[in-house]
C-alpha cells in the first residue's frame, strides 16, 4: 500500500510538473529507420512513436515525441541523393525540429554515408570532414536550444546479410569518429548494435537494412534506457577514466619513481595463486611470493571494476599469479613501485583484445590490412554463428560462457577492447611496458584431433595486436610463448618468434626453458615463467 501511495505521489508531482512548465520536448531526428520505412503501420510502429507510448505508461502527459526521419538522409554536406544535397541539415525536417526547439534530441545519421565516408581514408575526402559536419549538425540544436540533452548513435543499426554494405568496414571505422562526436558534441552515445544483432536476421528479413515493428520496439527500448540513465554513459565513462589515471598522477607529484605494465591475456595471466596453493611445496612456494610482495610497492587495476588496490597479503592471493609475481621481480630489480593495469580473462581469444577499427582497418587502396579479421568484424554474427571465426574451441564455448552473467562480456570480439584496453588509451596514462601471456585459444582449432589455425592468420592477427596494444610508441612488449604441452602448439610458437622479430618486441621461449606441463595447460609454477619474463624486462630500456 505504502509502495502504491508513493507511486501515486510520484505521478501526481510529474503531472503537476509538466501543467506548469510544459511537456518535455523529444525530437528523433535522422534517417529512414527513424522514419519508419516499410512499417505496414509507420504512425504507430515507428520507433518515435513506440517510445512515445513507453514514456506515456511511465510517465504520462510529460513527453512529447515527435519524428522528424526523412529518408536517405545523411552527415555530410555535400553529399548527393541523385540531383539532390543528401544531408540532413538541408532537410525541412531539420528545420522544423530547430523550430520546435526541443528539449532532447535523438540523432541517428550515418548509414547512409556509406560509400562517401571510405573516401577519407583514401584520399578523396578530407579527413574528419565527417567530424566536422556532424558538430555543425548538434550545434544547429544546441543553439536552438542551449539547455537541450543531445543523444546520438555512436554504434549505428547493423546491416544483414545481403545489404549492399553489409560487408563493408565503414560502419566499423566510423565508430571512433562517432565516438569523438559525441565527446565534442557534449552527447550521449547509443550502442544500437549490439541490441539489435542477437536477432538480425529476423528484425532485418524483408530489406536487410530496415527493422520491423520488433527492431523498431527495441530501438525504441535502448533509446529510453539512455534517457534514463542519469547523468548518461559519457559522464560514467568519465568517471571510471578518472579513477584509472588519479592515482598515477597523484603518485607523479610526489616524484617517487615508478613503471605502469599493461598486463593482459588469458587464463595463464588471469589464475591467481590461490589456484596452485593445495601442495605443501606450492604452499611453501606461494609464501616465498607474499614474504617478497611485503617488501615491495605494486598497484594493481582491474578492468572488471575499474578500481585500484595496492597489493597486500591479504588481498593478493586471487590477483593474477604470473603478473603479479613479475610486478615483484620487476620492483626489486627497479627499485620502483609497480602500477599494473589487467585485462584478462580465461579463454578470451586474441581478437577479443583488439578494436573493430583495427580489425577493419584499411590501406590508401581501400583494401583490408587485415582480411581475415576484417571478415570476422563485418559477418557480425556471434562467434558460435559467425562462420569466419576460426578458434572452433572458442565458438563452441561460447554458449556456455553467455549464460554467465559475470563472463558474458569477455568473449566477443572486441570486448576485452571495449572494456579495458580503450579505457587506458583513453585515459592518457602513458604505459612503459607490455605483458603478453596468450595464445592457447588461438594456436589450434581446439577440436579432435587438434590441428593449427590457418598461419597466414595466426601472423595477421598478433601482428595486428602488436600494433593495437603499443599504439605509436615502441614500448618494450614482452611476449610469453606457448610452453612445453601435448598439442600441436609448435607452429604458433615459431609464428609468435617471427612477429616478435618484426615488430622487435621480446619472445620468451618458455619451451626451450623447459617450463610447462604436458598434461595441464595451466602450468602451476608461475614463479617460474615470471622469472623469464622479469629477466626479459630486465635487457629494455625502458
Amino acid at each position: 500500500m505504502k509502495n502504491k501511495t508513493m507511486t501515486t505521489a510520484v505521478l501526481v508531482v510529474s503531472l503537476l510538473c509538466a501543467a506548469a512548465f510544459g511537456k518535455t520536448k523529444v525530437a528523433c531526428v535522422g534517417d529512414s529507420i527513424t522514419y519508419g520505412l516499410g512499417l505496414a503501420d509507420r504512425a504507430h510502429e515507428s520507433y518515435p512513436a513506440q517510445l512515445q507510448r513507453m514514456l506515456d505508461e511511465t510517465t504520462p502527459g510529460e513527453y512529447e515525441v515527435r519524428n522528424f526521419g526523412n529518408s536517405g538522409r545523411g552527415i555530410y554536406l555535400d553529399s548527393m541523393r541523385g540531383s539532390e544535397k543528401r544531408g540532413f541539415r538541408y532537410m525541412p525536417e531539420h528545420k522544423a525540429a530547430l523550430e520546435w526547439k526541443p528539449d532532447i534530441v535523438i540523432c541517428n545519421l550515418g548509414i547512409n554515408d556509406n560509400g562517401e565516408y571510405i573516401k577519407e581514408y583514401t584520399g578523396g575526402r578530407k579527413r574528419g570532414q565527417f567530424v566536422d559536419d556532424y558538430l555543425a549538425l548538434l550545434g544547429d540544436y544546441r543553439n536552438a536550444n542551449g539547455k537541450a540533452r543531445l543523444f546520438i548513435w555512436t554504434k549505428l543499426s547493423p546491416l544483414a546479410e545481403g545489404q549492399r554494405f553489409y560487408r563493408s568496414p565503414e560502419p566499423f571505422l566510423m565508430q571512433r569518429d562517432l565516438e569523438e562526436v559525441a565527446a565534442r558534441g557534449g552527447a550521449v552515445g547509443i550502442d544500437m548494435q549490439e541490441p539489435l544483432r542477437e536477432k538480425m536476421d529476423e528484425i532485418f528479413a524483408r530489406d536487410r537494412i530496415h527493422p520491423n515493428a520488433e527492431g523498431a520496439r527495441i530501438i525504441a527500448e535502448t533509446t529510453l534506457k539512455a534517457m534514463r540513465g542519469g547523468r548518461g554513459a559519457s559522464d560514467a565513462k568519465r568517471d571510471r577514466l578518472s579513477r584509472l589515471s588519479s592515482l598515477l598522477s597523484r603518485h607523479d607529484d610526489s616524484g617517487r619513481p615508478f613503471e605502469v605494465w599493461l598486463c593482459a591475456g588469458q587464463s595463464n595471466m588471469q589464475k591467481g595463486w590461490n589456484e596452485f596453493n593445495a601442495t605443501p611445496a606450492e604452499k611453501e612456494r606461494v609464501e616465498k611470493e607474499l614474504k617478497r610482495l611485503d617488501r615491495v610497492d605494486i598497484r594493481f587495476w582491474d578492468f572488471n571494476t575499474g578500481e585500484w588496490t595496492k597489493l597486500t597479503r591479504a588481498n593478493a592471493l586471487r590477483k593474477s599469479a604470473f603478473g603479479v609475481s613479475f610486478a615483484i621481480r620487476r620492483a626489486e630489480a627497479t627499485g620502483k613501485a609497480i602500477f599494473m593495469l589487467y585485462v584478462a580473462a580465461g579463454g578470451a581469444p586474441t581478437e577479443s583484445f583488439l578494436s573493430e577499427q583495427t580489425m577493419c582497418a584499411i590501406g590508401k587502396d581501400g583494401k583490408p590490412l587485415y582480411p581475415h579479421l576484417a571478415a570476422i568484424a563485418t559477418n557480425r554474427h556471434r562467434l558460435d554463428q559467425n562462420k569466419d571465426f576460426p578458434c572452433k574451441w572458442v565458438a563452441r564455448e561460447y554458449p556456455r560462457r553467455r549464460a554467465n552473467v559475470e563472463e558474458a562480456y569477455w568473449w566477443p570480439v572486441s570486448k576485452m577492447y571495449d572494456h579495458g584496453i580503450k579505457d587506458i588509451k583513453e585515459s592518457g596514462i602513458k604505459v612503459d611496458g607490455i605483458l603478453w601471456y596468450q595464445g592457447e585459444s588461438n594456436a589450434t582449432t581446439c577440436v579432435a584431433p587438434d590441428t593449427p589455425t590457418n598461419r597466414d592468420y595466426q601472423l595477421e592477427t598478433l601482428r595486428a595486436l602488436v600494433a593495437e596494444l603499443r599504439g605509436d610508441r615502441k614500448i618494450p612488449f614482452i611476449m610469453m610463448g606457448l610452453p612445453k604441452m601435448n598439442r600441436p602448439w609448435e607452429p604458433y610458437r615459431a609464428v609468435q618468434k617471427r612477429v616478435c622479430e618484426e615488430t622487435g618486441a621480446t619472445f620468451v621461449d618458455t619451451f626451450a626453458a623447459g617450463l610447462g606441463d604436458m598434461n595441464d595447460v595451466h602450468p602451476r609454477d608461475k614463479a617460474a615463467f615470471a622469472d623469464l619474463a622479469a629477466r626479459a624486462a630486465s635487457q629494455k630500456k625502458l
